[in-house]
């Protein structure tokens, strides 16, 4: 882990037996399936945006779940669980106003 974070497969029954703090029905609510996306934050002042943003979208095809974990300012961890598609919209929003404000940079210069 260099960028602040991790990005993990793993199997929902194992995963489920694992973390009490996400349940079967959150994991149904999200989608279903049975590998979840695991997306750890360890550290949040290293979090590289735009290489997590990357790492997301290339993710293959065959996940619908993604379980993300959140270390707290004491250690403890939260835990959300989402469709990765909501999570990979959000990178592609995150991609786009990148690319948006890199062109205006540019054409600011030109200008």
């Amino acid at each position: 882990m260099t960028c602040g974070y991790t990005i993990d497969r793993e199997i929902v029954d194992v995963l489920l037996d694992q973390e009490p703090a996400i349940t079967a029905e959150a994991i149904r609510e999200a989608g279903g399936g049975l590998v979840a996306v695991v997306l750890t934050v360890e550290d949040r002042r290293r979090l590289r945006l735009r290489k997590l943003a990357r790492d997301l979208l290339r993710l293959g095809e065959g996940f619908q779940v993604a379980a993300i974990s959140i270390r707290g300012h004491q250690g403890e961890r939260d835990w959300a669980v989402v469709p990765l598609t909501y999570l990979q919209g959000l990178a592609r929003d995150l991609t786009d106003l990148q690319q948006q404000l890199h062109l205006e940079a540019v054409l600011r210069r030109r200008g």
